[in-house]
């Protein structure tokens, strides 16, 4: 397969994707998962890991469609200005670490990793103060809610006017 680079324009990721998804085109671009403050609450959003890069697979060779696309700012080239091909392998070592987890730091689950220099990392992400987050199962099935603290190790959150708690695995980032 030909995959390649795109530049898009400043937060237009999902523009582009969208735009090269409709012509027929495979992107992937590595997110960061993360929570974020906002009126006091906390929820999760992605951002790029790449900065403004997607990778995009041309295999008809057709970059002025590509280009073309909304979102879309340019290809990247390589030394002689044609566009600069990357190897298979590294952007399906990146989508490996984005399906396994590796940039997501909302998920409450335990996270393994090998790093860079083949050490085996584990990160444990607990859901924090202020967060919102959907209820699983249980009398509060599917209630969106926002974490109020922790009572003897359960999340404590409000539920119908009412003090609730649950335990953290019966949660997720809404």
């Amino acid at each position: 397969m030909t995959w390649y680079v795109a530049i898009t324009n400043p937060n237009c990721h999902r523009r582009a994707e969208v735009g090269l998804s409709d012509l027929g085109y495979r992107a992937f671009w590595p997110k960061m998962r993360k929570w974020v403050s906002h009126a006091r609450t906390k929820v999760s959003k992605e951002y790029p890991i790449l900065g403004r890069y997607l990778f995009v697979e041309i295999p008809d060779g057709n970059f002025w469609a590509v280009r073309n696309v909304n979102g879309i700012e340019a290809i990247l080239t390589g030394d002689n200005n044609a566009p600069a091909l990357v190897p298979e392998a590294i952007v399906w070592r990146f989508r490996e670490r984005y399906m396994r987890g590796e940039w997501d730091f909302v998920t409450n689950q335990t996270g393994e990793f090998i790093n860079e220099a083949g050490e085996l990392v584990t990160r444990r992400n607990p859901i924090p103060n202020g967060a919102r987050i959907k209820i699983m199962e249980g009398e509060f099935a599917d209630l969106i809610t926002t974490v109020r603290g922790r009572k003897h190790g359960k999340l404590e959150f409000l539920a119908n006017g009412k003090w609730a708690t649950t335990r953290e695995g019966n949660a997720r980032a809404a």
